[in-house]
């Protein structure tokens, strides 16, 4: 089953300057899907979820595809996050042309709603997912997330908190989830920084 999300907030990370999060609420209910991505792009589809009318800002990637697509009037349908994997989480991205839906799997899930805010479409997790990954609150003004929607350097840097403090049950889970990832590779952690 599929449930509809709005883009709720955007928040900013105090572990790393140049990642964010977007917060999407689902749209009938209170749960809230944490999607991690770049300061900038953050920023940008924050802007574009304040004003439906696409707004004169520099075109990104997802940006261009949209106007590309509207070009050859092709409308982009809805977005769908489908999965999430070593912290990211991917979408399908549905467009419609001539009456005729087609779809593109594993895109990005940031760059799928930077498309989608464009494009002024809705956006759709499935049940499962929004259950397993949802934001739980655990205080007044604090929320839990779920360990795998952390990039690999948030978690080393919990691992470095929870030893320092002494943590060692923490430490043991993230250690363990550190170990199912892969590896960080110096170009991409690189140029995700740039």
């Amino acid at each position: 089953m599929l449930v509809e999300l709005n883009i709720h907030a955007s928040a900013a990370l105090s572990s790393n300057d140049h990642q964010s999060m977007i917060l999407l609420k689902e749209k009938n209910g209170s749960r809230m899907l944490p999607i991690l991505m770049s300061l900038r792009r953050a920023t940008t589809l924050a802007l574009r979820a304040q004003i439906p009318v696409p707004t004169p800002l520099p075109l990104s990637v997802p940006d261009m595809s949209w106007h590309l697509l509207r070009k050859f009037d092709i409308k982009l349908s809805r977005v769908e996050l489908t999965a999430i994997k070593d912290g990211t989480f991917f979408a399908r991205v549905v467009a419609e042309r001539d009456g005729e839906e087609r779809s593109l799997e594993f895109c990005l899930a940031q760059d799928a709603l930077v498309m989608a805010t464009a494009a002024c479409c809705p956006i759709f997790v499935e049940e499962d997912i929004l259950e397993a990954q949802y934001m739980k609150q655990t205080g007044q003004n604090s929320f839990a997330l779920n360990i795998n929607v952390l990039s690999r350097q948030m978690l080393e840097d919990a691992l470095q908190n929870a030893i320092a403090h002494e943590n060692y049950e923490a430490a043991s889970q993230l250690r363990d989830e550190l170990a199912k990832r892969p590896p960080a590779d110096p170009a991409t952690s690189q140029s995700a920084t740039a």
